[in-house]
């Protein structure tokens, strides 16, 4: 701590008028001097405010400054309030063994280590200039988006998404290899039950009462989620604690209250723990004993419950998960990945970057095939302006954000960062379909008997050109020469006998047709192109003329003269905020009309298939950056 704060000092005088670097050496100084100020910050908040210092010019990218960021990490990450996710402040230590899920609503998402985790958004083996923090931060968002858009990329296979949100390995599973930090820790919650005891064991009640209410605050906390808001629990211990001369004898009365609300609504396999308790508060040690005896029974007592309530918190949490259906798991996915996407895009590239490289990047708009007047109204023209960059010969990349923004080609705006490896493959298969559409020009598109070879080199030519794209194992690269094999034999399939000199135009002929600037590869592409901006068009419209007219399809309230089928015996209530109202909603099909040059039957079912990539694509950041699409400005009361 001493060190960052010398270094944020030295630039302090460098840079006296920053507001934020004084800022930050404050909340540092505090932090160094007070510990218990740590259940007031959040990592995330923190490694932001070191971001922007960094953009500044006032945190230097470095090894050193890197372990000094990981020391203050872990410094945060231990601190005696982690046990329990939650809004009010809690003064009991965390769990000696912390999860490496991340929180969002009513279930967490098991995120993979980094140098384990499938498909990363940047490779922690690569160099990168972007502090590891970033890098983690980046790498998980692009794993959730995964998880809501893509999730056979990201779910073992034989795996259902639940086993993605299911907790990891609990206390205890892993008691066999105790770590230093464990170690440790298991000290700090000892002799933070031990300062309890020793503090409620003072007979003056000026000094249990506080304690007390300290204890109470903790347990409020933890059994929020299992109580209704209107029990008699709740109210118990989150109202002021009333003026007695026996505080240990009241809070034995009250623990012995949590302690039967909590019986009634636990499952059997805790009932015998919670009898056991309720047997030990019927028989307190007497008054007249040492006060030592009644504070170890209150303080054990607490610890107990706050123990079973975790174990109950569990096992609801995997009750509703369990009983939730795949699509609604999907939509609840889908509902935080928006979320989380959204809100690391701001925090990261800024409000004031994000508009201007929008602005920057769809003034470039100049499409170089035809588009229709009404489809190029001004709420469309940036999905005319996507396809025009899936058009460049120049692969799609977004920048990453880094000090020093760079100039690249073909670049995309940060609020597609994390869609741009999506496009990036939607890309590749576009120019694949045009590849495909040319060496088809080189063969005779056989009618009749030979029309099945004519469909055969079809297919054989697409697993040539997908396994590159998808980079199947031992596909190798796909090279000149595999293709024009496969037109060579076509044509001889067609019963042409080709002589050397025109074989070897014809594999001349291959090379120049998949040439980009060659006019037969630029003429279909344009064709495709167009048809693919027409069939978005043409679904946006349907869908908005459908949504005018739309009324419920029958009646749901009422019967429908058919015997009901069994209902199941449990129906879960879950909040509608947390599922994404987008998924699964019902849309026009995508119609794909005629494409000339894309006429082949099994070529048309791929373009199909490309076009239904592309449309989910655009869906996806319609659903989170609708504000920006619109007028070009981020809008901070914009809900996903």
């Amino acid at each position: 701590m001493e060190v960052i704060l010398s270094k944020l000092k030295a630039k302090a005088e460098i840079a006296p008028d920053n507001a934020l670097l004084r800022d930050t050496i404050s909340l540092l100084t505090d932090l160094h001097r007070n510990e218990a100020t740590t259940q007031l910050v959040t990592w995330d908040s923190l490694i932001r405010d070191f971001q922007r210092l960094q953009d500044q010019g006032l945190w230097d990218i470095s090894e050193d400054n890197t372990k000094l960021l990981h020391t203050l990490r872990r410094f945060l990450t231990t601190r005696p309030s982690k046990e329990l996710d939650r809004k009010p402040t809690s003064n009991m230590p965390g769990s000696p063994h912390p999860t490496s899920t991340t929180s969002q609503g009513s279930f967490s998402i098991i995120y993979p280590d980094s140098e384990s985790a499938p498909s990363p958004l940047i490779p922690t083996s690569d160099p990168v200039l972007l502090p590891l923090e970033l890098v983690e931060i980046l790498n998980r968002t692009y794993f959730h988006h995964l998880l809501a858009t893509d999730p056979k990329r990201v779910v073992p296979p034989g795996k259902s998404l639940v086993s993605m949100l299911s907790g990891p390995p609990k206390e205890g599973e892993d008691a066999g290899k105790p770590t230093l930090r464990n170690k440790v820790e298991d000290l700090v919650h000892k002799a933070f039950w031990d300062e309890a005891i020793e503090s409620l064991s003072n007979p003056e009640p000026s000094c249990q009462l506080p304690r007390i209410k300290s204890l109470y605050q903790d347990l409020l906390i933890a059994l929020t989620p299992l109580l209704p808001s209107q029990s008699p629990v709740i109210t118990t211990l989150s109202s002021p604690l009333p003026p007695t001369s026996s505080p240990l004898n009241s809070a034995i009365m009250h623990l012995r209250e949590v302690v039967t609300s909590l019986r009634k609504r636990c499952a059997p396999v805790q009932d015998q723990d919670l009898d056991d308790l309720l047997r030990s508060l019927d028989e307190p040690p007497l008054r007249s004993s040492r006060p030592i005896s009644l504070a170890t029974l209150v303080v054990d007592t607490v610890r107990s419950i706050l123990r079973i309530s975790e174990i109950m918190k569990e096992q609801l949490s995997q009750f509703i998960l369990g009983n939730m259906t795949e699509q609604q798991l999907q939509s609840a996915i889908s509902k935080q990945a928006r979320t989380k996407e959204r809100k690391d895009i701001l925090d990261i590239w800024k409000s004031w970057r994000i508009e201007g490289n929008w602005r920057i990047w769809l003034d470039n708009y100049q499409p170089s095939f035809q588009v229709n007047g009404v489809v190029a109204e001004s709420q469309f023209k940036w999905v005319i302006r996507l396809v025009q960059a899936l058009g460049s010969s120049t692969p799609i990349s977004c920048q990453l954000p880094t000090k020093v923004p760079q100039s690249v080609e073909n670049s995309l705006p940060p609020i597609l960062f994390f869609s741009a490896p999506a496009l990036l493959e939607i890309q590749n298969y576009l120019q694949a379909l045009v590849i495909a559409a040319s060496l088809r020009t080189l063969i005779r598109v056989s009618q009749g008997a030979q029309a099945s070879d004519t469909m055969s080199f079809m297919e054989r030519l697409w697993i040539l050109l997908k396994a590159e794209i998808v980079e199947e194992p031992g596909s190798g690269e796909t090279k000149l020469v595999h293709l024009a094999d496969e037109v060579v034999r076509a044509r001889q399939l067609d019963g042409a006998i080709l002589s050397g000199e025109e074989e070897i135009r014809l594999r001349t002929a291959v090379a120049r047709t998949l040439n980009h600037d060659d006019p037969v590869f630029v003429l279909l592409q344009n064709r495709i192109l167009k048809a693919l901006v027409d069939a978005l068009w043409h679904q946006r419209s349907d869908s908005r003329q459908a949504g005018a007219r739309t009324g419920p399809p029958k009646m749901q309230t009422g019967h429908d003269g058919k015997r009901a089928e069994k209902r199941a015996r449990i129906t879960i209530v879950l909040d509608p905020e947390e599922f994404d109202e987008a998924h699964g909603a019902e849309t026009p099909q995508l119609k794909v009309g005629r494409v000339q040059g894309f006429e082949d039957e099994y070529l048309r079912k791929v373009v199909e298939e490309v076009f239904v990539k592309v449309d989910e694509c655009v869906r996806w950041i319609e659903g989170v950056w609708q504000d920006v699409l619109r007028v070009g400005a981020i809008d901070r009361e914009f809900a996903v």
